[in-house]
């Protein structure tokens, strides 16, 4: 049964939910990790990220539960303070409830229920089943045999941190987490014999993170639309090296490390030099100008949220494609990437993927959610 192979009966609802969201024209991921200084305090069901204009991101969360005895409201209530806690503009919450009762709350609380009339009717759609793509615990557990091969917990690690900072610092800090990934994935894809497993597995760690990234700018490109193109490349390469697109904010904590250093250390004007020229140093040997120069392009286009959702359909694909059979705008955004990591494009072509496989099929554009306009 499907469910089965998605992991259980939660698992099955929740595939169905993220293949119609991803049909509807979001991006959708599952299970998030929520990190509160560094300890996991829950998981957010899903993330969604949408692109509904040129000026226009959106963030929704949803909680999904098919339970036998559903408690919507318990589950309002739960989505509705993360919501604020997460600061996103939307939350939803699936349940078999069909009470009026919760109907009622959802709406005075201004959270999307999609009670039990419209779980049965996603739930028995044939659209909504694919069995070209792994399910989230499909995914998980090519990683998980990994680490498990090697003793240790280092690609489910990356894998959860890409998805903790989604919610947690979405923007550059998430785009900066990811590329710090890719460029995780990308070596092990090199390093693991072309053909193997190993290889494959990283060639999807290595997509899906390139997707996470393409999504963070593209947030942050949304504040920088009525910018010049080179005050946009600016705010990139701060935001790439320093982790903000405003230079201000860019130095100002080194700055305050650098006076106190001065101040209170002994020799602190020495101390205080090598820290500044070392920080320097170490910016500066961060090709930030790589994807800058690419990226700052895109002004009002919706190349990076498009290339984004075709590099983590590819990598959930269980057939997954080479690096040549991507299109030519996610091959062109994928190889400055490669370029930043100072990889190559010819032994990253040729790995992790199904030769003569045809690229999947786009999704349909448009499959509007009642109630999330």
């Amino acid at each position: 049964m499907a469910s089965e192979r998605m992991g259980g009966k939660g698992a099955g609802l929740e595939e169905t939910l993220k293949e119609y969201f991803w049909q509807s024209g979001y991006f959708a991921v599952r299970a998030l990790p929520f990190r509160l200084e560094n300890e996991d305090i829950t998981d957010v069901d899903f993330w969604l990220y949408e692109r509904p204009a040129a000026l226009t991101r959106r963030r929704l969360i949803l909680d999904a539960k098919n339970k036998k005895v559903p408690r919507a409201a318990k589950r309002l209530v739960w989505v509705k303070g993360l919501q604020v806690a997460l600061q996103v503009d939307g939350a939803l919450v699936a349940s078999t409830d069909k009470r009026i009762s919760s109907r009622r709350l959802a709406k005075s609380m201004g959270v999307t229920l999609l009670d039990g009339d419209a779980v049965n009717k996603l739930t028995s759609s044939s659209k909504l089943k694919l069995d070209d793509q792994y399910s989230l615990e499909e995914f998980d557990g090519l990683f998980k045999a990994v680490d498990a091969a090697r003793r240790g917990s280092e690609w489910r690690s990356e894998l959860l941190d890409t998805r903790a900072s989604l919610i947690s610092s979405f923007g550059i800090h998430s785009a900066n987490t990811a590329l710090r990934a890719s460029g995780y994935f990308g070596d092990q894809a090199l390093m693991a014999a072309p053909a193997s497993i190993q290889a494959e597995t990283a060639m999807r760690g290595f997509y899906s993170a390139c997707a996470y990234a393409a999504k963070g700018l593209d947030f942050v490109l949304s504040d920088l639309a009525f910018r010049s193109q080179d005050e946009r490349r600016a705010a990139l390469i701060n935001g790439i090296q320093y982790g903000h697109t405003e230079t201000s904010q860019a130095l100002r904590t080194v700055r305050a490390a650098i006076a106190l250093a001065r101040q209170h250390v002994p020799s602190g004007a020495s101390v205080a030099k090598q820290v500044e020229r070392g920080f320097e140093e170490q910016a500066a040997s961060v090709a930030a100008e790589v994807i800058a120069d690419y990226v700052s392009r895109f002004s009002v286009t919706d190349v990076l949220f498009t290339v984004a959702r075709e590099l983590e359909r590819n990598a959930y694909a269980i057939r997954i494609v080479h690096f040549d059979a991507l299109s030519v705008d996610a091959r062109s955004l994928v190889g400055v990437f490669i370029d930043f990591h100072g990889l190559s494009r010819e032994r990253i072509a040729n790995v992790g993927g199904s030769q003569g496989v045809a690229r999947p099929s786009p999704v349909p554009a448009t499959m509007p959610i009642e109630g999330t306009e």
